[in-house]
């Protein structure tokens, strides 16, 4: 569930007080239509903090809890009082007001979906994907196993980072099987790497044995959230194999985006991390189909980041370091020598 349907229905339910009691706000006055009154859990103002009962912006006078977008709301007040990321928050409300996290939104009137449709065009691409995000059924892995290969291993990811990461084997299709996470640990997706060094041109090296919206997902994050809270920095990759190969090498906080473009789900959720972000991306991503270099994809991406938000690049400029395609995090030696040359390009 989205914040935009989490807050309809909180409003359209009446939940609000539910939802500040379970907060542990004192002295809750909703005497006034319009809005709320109450104190901080751990202050003695009783009417320091109002929250308007129409759209649920909440001024709060004796803290900040405004968030990396400028946002106010039930949900950074959550999140203040908590100590919870995003993600968390929605999912501790849903449960406060008994609402399935995943499950089907509320029906709309055709007029509310219209208002919705266009505030949404207006603040997100337009080839975001429309793909909800589906936990599956865990037993799904039993199927797979937990198995650790000489393949990954190789390619710089230790048997001990295979485990932790829950690959398994698919033997139909004979595939290395990755599971992939939501940031609250759900299983959305499993992703299979065909089981062999060299691939040929007419078979698909990546295949996702169960979908997953993956624009709404970065690939580690269940796991290394609270290394990127402690490094006070969250690196970007491109692929599942480089967030493991830098788990092996003990850098733990690293996500991916499974691809080479940000979407603007990926980008909220990079941002709410509130951490300088570090773009580490293969080389050539700015290459097209058609050969050519893009000159504009990395402005681009570095864009699509608020205008205070420090941005840094891992980029190999002259070209003397990393091989065509080849990841940063191949190679132990060439990603400490590109991560020390590391830019700002942002904020």
């Amino acid at each position: 569930m989205d914040a935009l349907d989490l807050k309809e229905r909180i409003i359209n339910d009446d939940k609000i007080i539910d939802v500040l009691e379970a907060l542990g706000m004192h002295h809750i006055n909703p005497n006034n239509s319009k809005y709320i009154t109450c104190g901080m859990p751990d202050g003695d103002r009783i009417n320091s903090t109002v929250i308007y009962t129409d759209n649920l912006h909440v001024d709060a006078y004796t803290r900040n809890i405004i968030d990396p977008y400028g946002g106010s709301d039930i949900i950074s007040l959550v999140s203040f009082i908590n100590g919870t990321y995003i993600t968390e928050s929605i999912k501790w409300l849903c449960d406060v007001c008994e609402y399935d996290y995943y499950g089907q939104e509320i029906k709309k009137s055709k007029f509310a979906e219209w208002i919705r449709d266009m505030w949404k065009v207006s603040q997100e691409s337009k080839d975001e994907d429309s793909e909800k995000l589906k936990p599956l059924d865990e037993r799904i892995l039993n199927y797979y196993g937990n198995y650790v290969n000489d393949l990954f291993e190789k390619d710089g990811i230790s048997y001990e980072t295979q485990i932790e990461f829950e690959l398994g084997y698919d033997l139909f299709y004979h595939m290395v099987t990755i599971p992939i996470r939501d940031e609250l640990n759900f299983l959305v997706g499993v992703k299979g790497r065909l089981f062999k060094e060299k691939v040929n041109d007419d078979e698909n090296k990546y295949l996702y044995l169960h979908s997953c919206a993956k624009s709404k997902v970065l690939f580690g994050l269940n796991k290394t959230k609270q290394y990127i809270k402690e490094r006070q920095e969250v690196i970007v990759v491109e692929s599942e194999k480089a967030v493991m190969q830098l788990w092996t090498l003990g850098i733990k906080n690293a996500v991916a985006i499974g691809g080479h473009i940000l979407s603007p789900t990926q980008v909220k959720k990079l941002t709410y991390l509130n951490v300088p972000i570090v773009i580490a991306y293969d080389q050539g991503a700015e290459i097209g189909k058609d050969g050519k270099v893009d000159k504009t994809f990395y402005p681009n991406e570095f864009n699509k980041f608020l205008e205070n938000q420090t941005v840094y690049c891992l980029y190999d400029k002259a070209g003397k370091i990393l091989n065509e395609k080849e990841s940063p995090s191949d190679n132990p030696l060439k990603w400490e020598a590109l991560y020390k040359n590391k830019f700002k390009v942002r904020g």
